[in-house]
């Protein structure tokens, strides 16, 4: 009867099988960059040439990569909460504000029956300031608010006494200088809702849909307005 010797190198009996291939240490079923990257370290100093290893310096330069690429995730990750937080803030914020007055810059401005207030901000004195207002007819209506300095240029459009019919209307500003200011446009806040792009968007009275961008004043309850300019 012969013996069988087990040679010391060979594997146990009863060790377990390493079917799948998988490294011992690592989850095979464990998902991200960070566990891939790990799974390929480890193999490339398993498979290196033992005549010819590599120069440890790339193994630790390779970790550190890692550790950075694990740090910027959690950055981002970090960023986009707190961007989510602030934009529950601002909804919250800016529905409390429903009701109130507010000024926006304005391409546009939807006339009715009411007067119309609104203003100009000028970066540099000019000697002709006039807001023009294109109706839907294509017609322009403009009027001249003369003279100014730097600043803010306050103007009122009562849309019967200047008979302006109800609709729609394009508003810009034009100087006799290079500067383009915006028509800045007094509202109601009517409402706040975010959009399919996750943005807030504002209702605005008399100028409709605005990016929180466009608002340059928060003027609380809505006040009277004055006898507006002539529109020739």
């Amino acid at each position: 009867m012969s013996n069988t010797i087990q040679s010391p190198r060979g594997p146990r009996a009863d060790a377990p099988a390493n079917s799948g291939g998988a490294l011992p240490g690592i989850d095979s079923g464990a998902g991200g960059d960070s566990n891939l990257f790990v799974k390929l370290l480890v193999a490339q100093m398993r498979n290196q040439d033992p005549l010819n290893p590599q120069d440890p310096s790339q193994f630790v330069s390779q970790l550190t990569q890692l550790s950075q690429l694990d740090a910027m995730q959690g950055v981002m990750k970090a960023s986009l909460t707190n961007a989510a937080k602030l934009e529950s803030m601002m909804v919250v914020s800016l529905g409390s504000q429903v009701g109130n007055a507010v000024k926006v810059k304005a391409g546009v401005v939807e006339l009715e029956d009411g007067v119309v207030k609104g203003s100009v901000e000028l970066g540099k004195s000019a000697t002709d300031v006039a807001v023009v207002l294109t109706g839907p007819d294509g017609r322009e209506h403009r009027m001249s608010l003369g003279a100014h300095t730097t600043g803010e240029v306050d103007f009122e459009i009562d849309p019967q006494a200047q008979g302006l019919k109800p609709g729609k209307y394009k508003i810009k500003v034009v100087t006799d200088t290079a500067e383009k200011p915006d028509a800045e446009i007094e509202g109601k806040l009517e409402g706040v809702r975010v959009g399919a792009d996750g943005k807030v968007i504002l209702q605005v009275a008399g100028v409709g849909p605005v990016d929180t961008a466009a608002v340059t004043s928060f003027l609380g309850k809505p006040a009277n307005f004055s006898s507006p300019k002539e529109f020739v």
